[in-house]
């Protein structure tokens, strides 16, 4: 019975590491239950606070590393290393919007992967009424500064399909108005 477990557990090790995969790689064309890990630590140059100023704004960003995190897209379940951006944006150094706090599970802007020329792409799920959602794209362009683009996808929500519009409206605070944003780390 103990070579048995031992043969099982032997297995199982070859078998989970048979199943790792490169963050380049193309989710749907790998088996239920893989893991998509940052081998070569791509994302760690990512990590830390950084800040822009666009206007009367000022953005921190601040951008974490979620190992392992269960994904579930097109009717695939995997794992993947993911980055996490969490953000605190003051309009005249009053803050108007802050994600700080939220747990990993509550994070609304998750990456999805690496590009060729090893910027990150990000899902941005948007705010109240999915208002915002979009891709934000980083480059990391040396150990002090990223570039931001973001592109959202909505911008114009009506009480109409959001049935718990605020009367005053949602406006997207993440900067979008301007592409290539330069982001200084702190």
């Amino acid at each position: 019975m103990k070579n048995l477990i031992t043969i099982l557990g032997i297995f199982f090790v070859f078998y989970c590491k048979a199943q790792q995969y490169p963050l380049n790689v193309n989710f749907t064309t790998v088996p239920n239950g893989s893991y998509i890990k940052d081998t070569n630590n791509e994302y760690n140059k990512f990590i830390g606070t950084w800040k822009a100023n666009v206007g009367n704004k000022a953005v921190y960003i601040y951008i974490t590393k979620q190992e392992n995190r269960p994904i579930t897209r097109l009717n695939k379940n995997f794992f993947r290393d993911v980055l996490l951006i969490r953000y605190k944006i003051l309009v005249n150094n009053q803050i108007v919007e802050d994600t700080m706090n939220s747990s990993n599970d509550m994070v609304n802007t998750i990456s999805m992967g690496t590009q060729i020329d090893g910027s990150v792409i990000f899902d941005y799920k948007g705010l109240k009424c999915l208002i915002g959602n979009g891709f934000i794209t980083l480059e990391y362009i040396d150990s002090t500064h990223l570039k931001w683009n973001y592109q959202p996808q909505s911008t114009v929500v009506t009480n109409k399909n959001c049935s718990d519009y605020p009367a005053n409206g949602i406006k997207i605070n993440l900067p979008y108005e301007t592409s290539d944003i330069i982001f200084t780390k702190k």
